[in-house]
């Protein structure tokens, strides 16, 4: 097998373990959400009026069991997507939405920089939330916490994923998987990922050079 079909098959399975990390969390919340929703509906007595306490933890927990499938369904990737202007502070919040579920990094700390003051881009809202996912793991392999800065380099939108706190560096091999991970689901929005010593640096262009290059 070709070098760079040995990468983008380590990119995908790198991006599957991700998603399979991150599948196994959803499942387990979803799981602890239906088992309490059931608890509750055997106390309920078909005699009596239930009580109001009891009727606002029904809705409390299925509105928590609509954001967990909100979740889930932002997990298949769709290849045949098509990239389209948005906003990079909305990926970062749905990232870090969906990596709070991760299974070995559920009480990781998370500081973001700057999300509501970068351009617009135009990109795969899914393909960059998945990148991000990937990002925020290496990130966190390194550190006790995770720092996310955002920022406009000239014609393109820096995303900038870094241990926060770290006391050494990533294995430069794994994250150098990482970042082939974030440029292969980044392929379709024309952006990239770069590995650094402490996570991955991604960059989608601006919705203003995209429509300059159409």
């Amino acid at each position: 097998m070709e070098k760079s079909a040995l990468s983008r098959v380590s990119a995908s399975a790198r991006w599957l373990t991700v998603h399979d990390d991150l599948l196994r969390g959803l499942a387990h919340d979803v799981s602890n959400r239906v088992a309490t929703i059931s608890a509750i509906g055997t106390l309920l007595d078909p005699a009596r009026l239930p009580d109001e306490r009891v009727l606002a933890g029904l809705r409390t927990d299925a509105e928590r069991l609509e954001r967990l499938l909100e979740q889930l369904r932002q997990l298949p990737r769709r290849a045949d997507a098509e990239p389209e202007p948005m906003l990079v502070g909305d990926a970062v919040r749905m990232a870090l939405a969906l990596f709070a579920h991760h299974p070995d990094f559920r009480d990781m700390a998370y500081t973001v920089v700057a999300a509501d003051d970068v351009a617009p881009v135009r990109a795969d809202p899914t393909a960059l939330t998945h990148a991000l996912c990937v990002a925020l793991a290496a990130a966190a392999r390194v550190g006790a916490g995770v720092r996310v800065a955002l920022s406009t380099e000239g014609d393109v939108v820096r995303l900038d994923v870094s241990a926060d706190g770290s006391s050494g560096e990533g294995d430069a091999d794994d994250l150098a998987v990482d970042a082939a991970a974030v440029t292969w689901l980044l392929e379709g929005s024309r952006g990239q990922g770069e590995a650094h010593a402490y996570g991955c640096r991604m960059e989608v262009p601006t919705l203003q050079a995209s429509r300059r290059a159409r």
